[in-house]
């Protein structure tokens, strides 16, 4: 499977998609593509229709794209294609919030920590309510000696804080006592 750059007026919406694409998803889109690029292709049938990718689709027409990353799925019969939709759907929606929270808080303190903008990533309050409460933790230095880190958190965040900066250290493999 080969990528391929198309006219967005060659691709071709599936006229009985099931799946909605409210209008702040198609907002995290533009963001997510105007922060990393057109990172994931559209998926097409063998005649140019949409088996996977409409919200990228709306997305880019809304930002006023000419051309679209796209792969071209010809293997696939009709009825493949038609499945594929609701799968591709189905299988990222089962995965809820499937996240190792420690991991995400390290995750994300570290990306905080640079001044990374959040927002393309698509993340809410609903689902994840804690994270405002996160600590910016810089990611240590790396030297040849011992380091030492020092916290200097609130009392309610303390233990959050913690984990943050164990998560993080553990992913570095830099030993700590903490």
């Amino acid at each position: 499977m080969a990528v391929e750059s198309w006219s967005i007026a060659k691709v071709l919406p599936y006229a009985a998609n099931a799946k909605l694409h409210p209008e702040p998803q198609i907002e995290q889109i533009i963001a997510s593509i105007g922060q990393f690029g057109f990172v994931n292709p559209i998926l097409v049938d063998a005649k140019g229709v949409v088996v996977a990718g409409h919200g990228r689709l709306q997305a880019a027409a809304r930002m006023g794209l000419k051309k679209v990353p796209v792969i071209k799925l010809g293997h696939l019969s009709e009825d493949q294609a038609k499945a594929l939709r609701i799968a591709d759907n189905s299988i990222a929606a089962s995965a809820g919030a499937a996240w190792d929270p420690d991991m995400l808080e390290a995750e994300l303190a570290s990306l905080r920590a640079v001044k990374f903008e959040l927002e393309p990533l698509g993340l809410d309050k609903i689902e994840l309510p804690e994270l405002d409460d996160l600590p910016t933790v810089p990611p240590p230095k790396p030297t040849r000696n011992k380091t030492t880190i020092f916290l200097s958190v609130k009392n309610d965040v303390a233990e959050k804080a913690r984990k943050v900066v164990v998560v993080a250290l553990n992913k570095a493999g830099i030993e700590h006592n903490l």
